[in-house]
């Protein structure tokens, strides 16, 4: 039996690839589908990330690691898990050197809080930091950390003015 999209009677390579991840989509796990993909934040580099959990993500329980997944092999030099307070949780991290594009981290017993912070800064090829965060929360009743995390205020801008450009005589 042979599946696969019609082009008017046509099968395209385009038609088997669309069929095939509609299939992988509907036949894969939901946790698969738990990523979501950074771009360069606040950082030089082109590196892109994808976690699990992902961004903004509410999960039915604690989560028992953390998976974080480059575009490209880097040095992982940070991560860190803040609660909502700011306070780090200690997971063990200390810097090793080691050159890959998948870090998956185990972490102790999450105590339940509103959300968690993950932060992390890596070294890409070309000695550029790629550095992002995201937010999780977990447990029944828990919200999204969006809904949580005040937004940043927009400062107006400040004119100064430059006292060297003013005749002082």
């Amino acid at each position: 039996m042979r599946t696969a999209i019609s082009n008017c009677g046509r099968t395209t390579p385009l038609s088997i690839l669309l069929a095939t991840a509609l299939i992988w989509m509907a036949l894969a796990p939901a946790s698969s589908h738990a990523q979501h993909v950074m771009g360069p934040m606040g950082s030089n580099s082109e590196v892109e990330v994808e976690s699990v959990p992902a961004d903004d993500e509410i999960l039915p329980s604690p989560p028992a690691d953390l998976l974080i997944r480059f575009s490209t092999y880097v040095r992982l030099v940070k991560l860190t898990l803040k609660a909502p307070d700011g306070d780090p949780v200690d997971i063990g991290f200390r810097y090793q050197g080691e050159v890959s594009r998948v870090f998956l981290w185990n972490l102790p017993e999450l105590p339940a809080a509103d959300y968690y912070t993950v932060e992390w800064a890596a070294i890409d090829p070309s000695n550029l930091v790629a550095r992002g965060s995201f937010n999780f929360a977990f447990g029944p009743g828990a919200r999204r950390p969006s809904e949580l995390i005040p937004e940043e205020e927009i400062l107006a801008p400040v004119i100064v003015p430059d006292f060297r450009l003013i005749d002082q005589r």
